[in-house]
């Protein structure tokens, strides 16, 4: 099975997942909520006073700690352990602050500072609930929207059909990138992730009930203490905040032993909170089109086998994320894709491609926001340097060209 993510939802999900492995975390968001935190990153005392440990889950917040306990006792003994082996099936990357086995990239020969989307990160999560937070992350719940548009998505449900703002430009982009390239993507399904599941005690139910293995009975209890969390906290907005589906993913389950994983459809899925977002730092008019073509890029690269490579770990993914932005911008801007301004596409991923982490040692890694400005310019610039502007490269011959260029985007900054 093979599933890749433009933005994850790690700036939360470090919270979300770091109950799943036990290792300690590493918040990428500094909101005004998650004030001062102890030197191993694991546990931090919040503004309203109360300690709250990750790694152990345990809190001094008594309302949180009485959820937690709850949760614990509807869960089977291993449900760390089943928490981690669903992001591993499924595919659902962990959370980029989570630690690596070694350090593959030196960090102190590239930029990396906070950006605009960190500030629209701290901006939403000064407003929930740091019991909340610990909650939901013990139980996994960030992910939710992800694995039940994954699971369960469908076109055909209108519980997963693009937001009325985003559907005609969504689906006249997406229908663009099929004709576009030479590979054949009829088979896609392009669908929303939204967070409304959240509030849904029937839908999280079902999907608790395959994440963890419980009965009906223990799952309804568990959708009903997250339904709870949720629709008491106005900082979550009954499901509504963006950090539930801060996301878009391109999937495909083709060819996985997993005969769940394989009988799902190839899909590509947008969340509500990535288009938020994208409105939020001043990239809405053109960055949904341009992070539908990286993500359509991926589908590519599973139809053309083009996630093969000698690299491991953090440089192997960093490759394939940067391969997207490549192919994204060469289809978004090419006279016969979507022929975008090239200057408003770059000033535009500039932007968002400043989502480009830091995370080095993670399996993860994307690039940085300078790696992957540098691989989307020059997709752009091939694009714009063909002597025939009338003709699509063949998929495979731009990766030649882009194996070339590689060493050239992950050189170091200084």
């Amino acid at each position: 099975m093979r599933r890749t993510t433009t933005w994850t939802i790690a700036l939360v999900t470090s919270l979300a997942v770091s109950g799943a492995t036990g290792t300690a975390v590493a918040a990428a968001a500094t909101s005004p909520q998650l004030q001062t935190q102890t030197q191993d990153r694991s546990a931090f005392v919040a503004a309203d006073g109360h300690t709250y440990d990750y790694a152990s889950g345990t809190t001094s917040d008594p309302r949180a700690a009485g959820q937690v306990a709850k949760i614990r006792t509807l869960l089977p003994a291993d449900w760390r352990s089943r928490q981690a082996a669903a992001l591993a099936r499924f595919g659902v990357e962990p959370s980029a602050a989570q630690d690596a086995l070694g350090r593959a990239i030196d960090p102190t020969h590239y930029q990396c500072a906070p950006t605009r989307l960190d500030a629209f990160v701290d901006g939403v999560l000064a407003d929930i609930d740091p019991s909340s937070l610990f909650v939901l992350s013990m139980l996994g719940g960030f992910d939710f929207p992800t694995y039940d548009a994954l699971l369960f998505g469908s076109t055909d449900d209108p519980a997963y059909a693009l937001t009325k703002d985003s559907r005609n430009e969504l689906t006249s982009s997406f229908r663009a990138a099929q004709k576009f390239w030479d590979t054949d993507g009829t088979d896609i399904q392009l669908m929303a992730m939204h967070g409304d599941v959240m509030r849904d005690p029937a839908r999280l139910a079902r999907l608790i009930g395959v994440l963890y293995g419980v009965d009906d009975t223990r799952a309804a209890q568990l959708a009903a203490l997250v339904v709870d969390v949720v629709t008491t906290d106005p900082g979550l907005a009954r499901g509504d905040s963006p950090i539930f589906t801060l996301n878009a993913f391109a999937f495909s389950g083709q060819g996985d032993p997993d005969p769940v994983i394989s009988s799902l459809p190839d899909k590509l899925v947008f969340g509500d909170g990535m288009l938020d977002a994208l409105g939020a730092i001043g990239v809405g008019d053109v960055g949904p089109r341009a992070v539908l073509g990286h993500e359509y890029g991926h589908h590519v690269q599973y139809d053309k086998n083009l996630f093969a490579s000698p690299l491991t770990g953090p440089e192997a993914t960093r490759r394939t994320e940067l391969m997207a932005d490549a192919f994204g911008t060469y289809f978004v801007t090419h006279k016969r894709g979507l022929a975008l301004n090239t200057k408003r596409v770059l000033e535009a991923e500039q932007s968002f491609y400043q989502v480009g982490d830091c995370a080095f040692t993670n399996a993860g890694h994307h690039g940085t926001p300078n790696q992957r400005l540098r691989a989307s310019t020059w997709g752009a610039s091939v694009a714009a340097d063909a002597q025939k502007q009338g003709q699509v490269m063949p998929s495979l011959t731009l990766d030649s060209r882009f194996e070339s260029a590689l060493p050239q985007f992950v050189a170091p900054d200084a």
